[in-house]
């Protein structure tokens, strides 16, 4: 994982992974997306790891493309190429088996904002700034946004924020349903924290199972009844089922082992 632009910290079942390039808003360069993109990734595979968070150094989450990275893609391919590989970013997060959850420090703007929404859980601080940002520089939204932000806000309020590129504060955000709650500046990181231990002390494989079946939320009721008797008949053969049961009895906490 590159250091330079991205940092990560685990502690408690967390890993905190911070996009470090704060003098442009942690905009996205190729070498950012790169190394997102392998952070994922390690993070998906490690098993001290249960829950993911990210977040943004300095004054912004995500400002979106690089525009100076962007005005250099000289050919149809390099352009494509650069959208897909950023692309892969929420794809990662959707896909992955652990919750990612985004602790969104400043401004989240264009694929920022959608990248933020991709994520499983979503806190920010008081004021910060959601923006779709496309249509002011002659772009159209990428990195999930249509499939994202539809399905959350509705088609029309959708198209609003697209169009007219206004800028949501956090507290209209929450509002919409894009963010699950709002907390002052200071307190944003302990308070995602928190939800974070507290979902990284909650069973793994339940966890994954939970998130597969929620993200496929455009099933049938048939094929969801399937599914959850798929799921149920193989939770019901874990250890950490039993030691659920055992906690209950015993009337303490569990200690879930992804077994």
């Amino acid at each position: 994982m590159s250091e330079e632009v991205i940092m990560c910290e685990k502690k408690d079942g967390v890993a905190v992974l911070t996009l470090n390039r704060p003098k442009s808003l942690n905009s996205m360069s190729l070498d950012l997306i790169n190394g997102w993109i392998r952070s994922l990734h390690q993070a998906e595979h490690d098993p001290e790891v249960r829950v993911v968070v990210l977040t943004g150094a300095g004054r912004g989450f995500c400002a979106g493309g690089d525009l100076a990275s962007l005005d250099q893609l000289t050919t149809a391919e390099e352009r494509r190429s650069f959208v897909a590989q950023a692309g892969m970013i929420v794809k990662l997060i959707h896909s992955m088996s652990k919750p990612v959850i985004a602790m969104v420090n400043g401004v989240a703007a264009g694929a920022g904002f959608n990248i933020a929404i991709a994520c499983d859980l979503c806190y920010a601080a008081k004021g910060v700034k959601f923006i779709q940002s496309f249509a002011n520089i002659g772009l159209a939204p990428d990195c999930g946004g249509y499939y994202f932000l539809a399905k959350t806000v509705g088609l029309s309020k959708a198209k609003e924020l697209m169009f007219t590129a206004r800028p949501i504060e956090a507290e209209e955000a929450h509002s919409l349903g894009l963010v699950n709650d709002v907390f002052a500046p200071e307190e944003l990181r302990e308070k995602t924290m928190a939800v974070g231990r507290q979902v990284a002390g909650a069973a793994p494989l339940a966890l994954a199972m939970m998130k597969k079946e929620i993200n496929n939320y455009g099933a049938s009721l048939d094929e969801t009844l399937t599914y959850e008797s798929m799921a149920m008949s193989m939770l019901l053969g874990t250890e950490d089922f039993r030691e659920g049961i055992r906690a209950f009895s015993e009337k303490r906490a569990p200690k879930f082992q992804g077994k």
